[in-house]
C-alpha cells in the first residue's frame, strides 16, 4: 500500500490508519488533491475517524491556548494533590 519513498494510496486499500494519518497531516501541512479526495470519501463512511479527527483538532486547539496563556500556573498544593492522585492510581 505504501512505498518506501512516499505515501501512495489506492482507493480500495485506504483504511482508518491512512485516514487518521492524513487527518493529522492536514492540520500541519497541505494535502495533495488525491489525498483530500480519499480523506473526504473515508470521512463520509467512517464515523470513528471523523470523531478522531475532531478530537485531535480539539486537543491541538487547547494546547495552543495553553501556550498563549503563559500565566496559567498551578499552586504547589494543587500540584502535590495531582501528584498524589497519579501515584495512587499507578499502584
Amino acid at each position: 500500500m505504501k512505498n518506501n519513498n512516499a505515501y501512495s494510496y489506492k482507493w480500495y486499500s485506504f483504511g482508518c490508519k491512512d485516514a487518521t494519518y492524513l487527518g493529522v497531516k492536514k492540520q500541519y501541512g497541505k494535502l495533495k488533491f488525491s489525498e483530500k479526495f480519499l480523506l473526504s470519501f473515508h470521512m463520509l463512511i467512517c464515523n470513528m475517524c471523523k470523531r478522531f479527527n475532531k478530537q485531535v483538532l480539539l486537543i491541538d486547539n487547547l494546547l495552543k491556548q495553553l501556550e498563549n496563556n503563559s500565566k496559567l500556573e498551578l499552586s504547589k498544593e494543587k500540584k502535590d494533590a495531582i501528584n498524589q492522585e497519579v501515584t495512587k492510581n499507578l499502584r
